[in-house]
C-alpha cells in the first residue's frame, strides 16, 4: 500500500501562480517584476544559484577554428 501524500506539487504550483497573478493585479507588471527580482536577489538559496548561472553564461565559449 502507498503511503499517504503529504505534499502536492500541483497544488503548490497553483498557489504560487495565483499569488503572482494577484501581485501583478495589485501593483502592475513593472512593479511586480521589480519585487520578484528583489526577492530573488535576497533569497539565500536562489541568489547563489542565479549568480552561478549568470557568471557561467557570461563566460565566452572557446571556439575551435574551422578547417
Amino acid at each position: 500500500m502507498k503511503p499517504e501524500k503529504t505534499f502536492d506539487c500541483v497544488q503548490m504550483k497553483t498557489k504560487i501562480q495565483e499569488s503572482l497573478l494577484k501581485e501583478i493585479a495589485d501593483f502592475g507588471e513593472e512593479e511586480a517584476s521589480r519585487r520578484r527580482r528583489e526577492r530573488l536577489a535576497t533569497d539565500p538559496i536562489l541568489h547563489d544559484f542565479l549568480d552561478r548561472k549568470k557568471s557561467a553564461s557570461a563566460r565566452p565559449t572557446e571556439r575551435t577554428p574551422a578547417a
